[in-house]
């Protein structure tokens, strides 16, 4: 029997790794594929004014050297979950994307790509304020997905 395909939404955050536990404890199934997505957010290169000109070569090297240290960075999360997957047998996937959009814009594009039946993710607890200034990932993902979404909250603090 053919398993569903799921995904899950990873990066080195607390909230990820909670969201993996939660998925192997309640949901998957022996026969389950897992798509671990993670979504780089690439850093962003300071406005140049007028004197740009001037900075530009130094910018673009130093430039250069943050975005090899996020993918590394993005790299040594991916790896903590697949190393997990492998160790428990788990089907799984790594999709890796470069953030051009939105984070929760690439989650719902790259699990309807990949035929995901559900997408699993962790909250990171925004405040109120926050989260309406901002918006949130997760609140993106569970109004725009195609799928269920399943939504993993924090610890609560009682």
């Amino acid at each position: 029997m053919e398993g569903r395909i799921n995904a899950i939404a990873i990066d080195d955050s607390i909230t990820s790794e909670r969201a993996f536990s939660w998925y192997l404890n309640h949901y998957h199934k022996t026969d389950d594929k897992l798509l671990l997505i993670h979504i780089h957010q690439m850093p962003q290169l300071p406005p140049m004014g007028l004197s740009g000109a001037l900075v530009a070569q130094s910018l673009t090297r130093s430039f250069h050297e943050m975005v090899e240290d996020s993918i590394k960075e993005s790299k040594h999360a991916i790896a903590k979950f697949e190393s997990q997957c492998r160790e428990r047998n788990i089907k799984h996937e790594v999709i890796f994307e470069d953030d051009f959009h939105s984070p929760g814009n690439m989650i719902c594009e790259m699990a309807q790509k990949h035929k995901a039946e559900a997408i699993i993710m962790g909250q990171r607890g925004l405040g109120t304020m926050k989260r309406l200034l901002l918006g949130s990932t997760s609140d993106y993902v569970l109004h725009h997905a195609n799928v269920p979404v399943v939504i993993v909250p924090p610890p609560s603090e009682n």
